[in-house]
């Protein structure tokens, strides 16, 4: 007689844990802590759940203004002022496979700028910095998109003001071509806002 075979029951009260992306790759971590750290100093570091809106961690905080290896143009202070772009940035659970998504919070672009390619924003109000889903290397420092969220931030002053119709393909952290414009639209944004302060005063 052939003994008959069993196969035991699944365990139903088995869980499993997904395997956070800081603990698949802890040298990922800390190259980025140390490369933010030394980038953009006034970046905080957020941990996996210690904020609904970042599950997988991410930073929040001000990015440099221009950080870029080149002069600062004339009329920066006037088109932009002091601070520099205001962020949040959220890591996602495949990371470093995919990039990190990084949200303006001061400007924060409009509705209707979300539709529009020539704003660089995708639907969602985060930032468009890659040209293509394949252009980011999981190997790629997350300083560079910092740095391109950073001439993302005067790109948006330059549209606001007139000088420019749409934000250059490679971006200003690259690409000096719109440095020139920079005087030019912090005086036209001047225009702007005194325009803008008649037309609310006393008649």
């Amino acid at each position: 007689m052939t003994p008959r075979m069993t196969t035991a029951a699944p365990d139903r009260d088995r869980t499993t844990t997904p395997i956070l992306w800081v603990d698949a790759e802890p040298d990922r971590l800390q190259r980025d802590l140390t490369e933010v750290a030394d980038f953009a100093p006034d970046l905080m570091y957020y941990p996996p759940n210690s904020d609904s809106r970042i599950p997988h961690g991410g930073w929040k905080g001000e990015l440099p203004r221009w950080p870029f290896d080149r002069p600062v143009p004339e009329g920066l202070d006037a088109l932009i002022g002091a601070a520099g772009l205001p962020v949040e940035v959220v890591y996602r659970a495949a990371y470093p496979m995919v990039p990190p998504i990084i949200y303006p919070l001061d400007p924060v672009p409009t509705f209707e700028e979300w539709t529009q390619t020539t704003w660089h924003v995708a639907p969602g109000g985060s930032l468009c910095l890659l040209r293509s889903v394949g252009a980011w290397l999981p190997e790629a420092s997350i300083t560079e998109l910092l740095a391109k969220a950073a001439g993302w931030r005067i790109e948006y002053a330059l549209m606001k003001a007139g000088v420019i119709d749409q934000m250059s393909v490679n971006g200003i952290v690259s690409d000096p071509a719109h440095d020139h414009l920079i005087a030019r639209a912090a005086s036209r944004q001047t225009d702007l806002d005194e325009e803008d302060h008649d037309a609310d005063g006393p008649h």
